[in-house]
């Protein structure tokens, strides 16, 4: 009986991990199943509200009930004499079962934690509450964990998602879903593994869009919504000295030229220490399917960012651009600038290579996230570093 009890713990401290995954996998899927049916009563959480940066000052959150209720959020700095601020929400019924709420609060004017509570009215009830780190003013350390393309695998997103641990922000490089439309998808797939590991909740997400959760009516009811409803948009963190600029490769519009122009010529970009760009589409693609890179014109899909965009980074001193859609990793330099695709979230892997551009100095054919570190000098005068999981430090 103890040899058999001792062989049983052994199995599953050899298998915890997978079992770990699998329970997680599980828990997503009969969660949303429950709601589809109609099972759970009016007046639940269907999705835990979601963090995005929306700019310098403010963090937009998303959240669903499963019913329309009167709702508030109320916000206030983690302190004993802080003063609340509080908005009344209006909600959008998507359907019988799905009505979605989205909130911006701000300003958020300096570094600090912060506390965000979501509440129903009549009856007044508490949904959620959490709290978040801000660094809008503070040069410390500052800690993203950065991914893309986690699409349909929602298995190996689950796998990366519970390593992530002691990170400030997320950020997320495009195609979140497969199939944008799909309620089920934005439940399983997305919000409900972020919410499941508790990340979602408490780390603002830096988003971009990528083409296969781009919004053709650009509504964005999962993601961020700009004031303005461009889905480009910049912001500053550390009093200026890191600038993110996140641009949307569907949209080969003069508007988003003109803006991104506008940008990089700014004093608030031209100032910063550190200037990332952020966008799915990666300017020099290298592996993809060859048969829809040749013969179907996918090798045109964002060539404006390579043909138009690269000068521009070329000119104003971009520093590092992010971006996903490729379905592997990569890391090298182009005329000074450093280029990285981090698309291994979960989508299957691009192991077939249809271009080779020279550049890359590192590249793996694994599934992964990346950790950022943005470590500011200790010394003054000196340059912020930009430390990554793999060991490698690029500075200005």
């Amino acid at each position: 009986m103890l040899v058999t009890l001792l062989g049983l713990l052994f199995l599953i401290y050899l298998f915890f991990n997978t079992i770990a995954i699998y329970f997680a996998f599980f828990r997503i899927k009969i969660d949303n199943s429950l709601f589809d049916r109609g099972w759970i009563p009016c007046g639940v959480l269907r999705k835990q509200p979601m963090l995005y940066v929306q700019d310098t000052q403010n963090v937009q959150v998303v959240w669903e009930m499963n019913c329309a209720k009167d709702m508030k959020i109320t916000w206030y700095k983690n302190r004993p004499d802080a003063q609340e601020a509080e908005k009344a929400v209006d909600g959008l019924v998507l359907d019988s079962r799905h009505t979605l709420y989205k909130a911006t609060i701000g300003p958020l004017d300096v570094s600090d934690q912060y506390v965000y509570k979501i509440e129903t009215q009549n009856p007044k009830r508490l949904m959620a509450k959490y709290a978040f780190s801000w660094h809008a003013t503070a040069r410390e350390p500052i800690r993203i964990a950065a991914m893309a393309d986690n699409q349909f695998g929602l298995r190996t997103f689950i796998s990366l998602l519970r390593r992530i641990k002691n990170v400030d922000y997320l950020l997320h490089a495009g195609d979140a879903v497969q199939n944008y439309p799909s309620l089920r998808q934005w439940q399983t797939d997305f919000v409900g593994p972020l919410t499941y590991f508790g990340l979602g909740q408490r780390m603002p997400m830096i988003y971009a869009h990528g083409n296969h959760d781009h919004d053709p009516t650009y509504e964005y009811h999962y993601t961020r919504v700009s004031p303005s409803s461009d889905p480009w948009y910049a912001f500053s963190m550390a009093g200026g000295a890191i600038r993110f600029v996140v641009l949307d490769s569907n949209l080969d519009w003069e508007e988003q030229d003109t803006w991104l122009k506008r940008e990089l010529t700014s004093a608030a970009f031209q100032n910063a220490e550190m200037r990332v760009v952020v966008v799915h589409v990666p300017p020099f693609i290298e592996y993809w399917e060859p048969d829809g890179w040749y013969k179907k014109g996918q090798n045109k899909w964002g060539a404006f960012v390579k043909d138009r965009f690269v000068p521009l980074f070329e000119k104003y001193g971009v520093d590092l651009v992010i971006s996903g859609h490729q379905h592997n990793y990569e890391r090298g330099q182009r005329n000074g600038i450093h280029y990285t695709i981090i698309g291994g979230a979960g989508g299957d892997l691009d192991f077939e290579q249809v271009e080779d551009w020279g550049i890359y100095e590192a590249r793996s054919m694994e599934f992964h996230y990346v950790l950022l570190e943005f470590r500011p000098p200790k010394v003054q005068g000196r340059p912020w570093e930009l430390i990554w999981d793999t060991g490698i430090t690029l500075t200005r």
